[in-house]
């Protein structure tokens, strides 16, 4: 493994990581998951710039919900565009 990474400091990285508790359980769980349902967590991710504002909440039926305030705008913006959309009509520049 050592011999084959190409970057050790990412290597030295996971070490400390899965020295945290419950992060390998966490890592495993996501690896474990269907294609579909880790790649929305990863845009999810990719899409909040801000960790610390993520927000999860359960519902009574067991459903978990998390919000971000950057994926709530990203959001936002592909919803007017796709409701706003003409695609008879060629997109002006700004």
């Amino acid at each position: 493994m050592l011999a084959e990474c190409e970057d050790p400091s990412r290597l030295l990285e996971l070490y400390y990581f899965s020295r945290e508790p419950d992060v390998l359980d966490i890592m495993r769980a996501v690896a474990a998951m269907p294609e579909e349902a880790r790649a929305s967590l990863e845009a999810f991710l990719a899409m909040s710039h801000e960790p610390t504002s993520i927000t999860a909440k359960w519902d009574a039926a067991g459903r978990l919900t998390l919000a971000s305030p950057q994926v709530g705008q990203a959001a936002a913006i592909i919803s007017y565009c796709a409701e706003n959309d003409d695609g008879e009509k060629p997109i002006l520049p700004n």
